[in-house]
């Protein structure tokens, strides 16, 4: 099986259009991130003291109101984390990075071992690599882009096949003869279902058109589009599929 890229726990430096991007707010979603970072016992680093020193944890365990992790192996260090006003929580889940800020933090236990416990955050960042390889959508298994003949509009526009997709984009098979897509055009409101997993909406951004000629001689036009602002909810059911696309690829190898 082929080994997981690293992300690194490094502090996310963003802009306040980019951090509403990639927030989430569900209740719901940042707990189940969390647990699922706990149940797979990710690293994860807490920086405090306004960024300039960190320690490594992992987390303990999540409920509705807090996260418990582990302390450090340095008393000195758990001493000076403590009476910090600012935790900056950082690790990773299917791939991509999870930041979040803490006010408080207390020392306390968590099923008889000593535990940091961190307040439940009201939003998370959930950073998604921007440079994240497409995958090539199997035959067996098609996707369509359901674009509609105007924002919320019952009556659908088209439904293009999409060849491959990523955190970043899709790429979209058309007529040889078609004239709608066309570099700059932008499309609200566009579906795709994923299997077994949920309705992906997006908005899509065409940022160019590329002929492809097959080797039965075939003449091919598509349309590689660009994800638009994707927010925090479905930029995760795109990783889970991209995940267990990669997961059946690996085992069938």
């Amino acid at each position: 099986m082929a080994k997981e890229k690293e992300i690194p726990l490094k502090i996310e430096l963003l802009s306040d259009g980019e951090k509403n991007e990639f927030r989430i707010h569900s209740k719901k979603e940042i707990q189940s991130i969390l647990r699922a970072i706990a149940k797979k016992g990710s690293l994860a680093a807490l920086y405090y003291e306004d960024g300039n020193d960190f320690i490594l944890t992992t987390v303990l365990g999540v409920d509705e109101q807090n996260v418990w992790l582990d302390v450090s192996h340095s008393e000195a260090d758990n001493l000076r984390i403590l009476p910090s006003h600012k935790i900056i929580f950082i690790s990773s889940h299917l791939q991509v990075k999870v930041q979040f800020v803490a006010h408080h933090i207390e020392n306390t236990w968590f099923r008889n071992k000593q535990a940091f416990c961190l307040p439940m955050p009201n939003s998370l960042l959930y950073l998604q690599r921007r440079d994240y390889f497409r995958l090539l959508v199997p035959v067996k298994k098609p996707l369509t882009c359901v674009i509609p003949a105007k924002p919320g509009a019952p009556i659908i526009k088209c439904a293009p096949t999409i060849m491959d997709i990523s955190v970043g984009g899709v790429a979209l098979e058309c007529e040889e003869h078609d004239t709608e897509f066309q570099p700059g055009k932008i499309y609200s409101v566009c579906n795709i279902q994923l299997p077994n997993i949920g309705t992906l909406t997006a908005t899509i951004l065409v940022k160019n058109i590329f002929i492809i000629t097959m080797q039965n001689g075939e003449v091919k036009k598509r349309a590689g589009c660009e994800f638009i602002r994707l927010n925090g909810t479905m930029a995760i059911l795109l990783q889970r599929y991209l995940t267990h696309l990669q997961s059946e690829r690996l085992t069938q190898r």
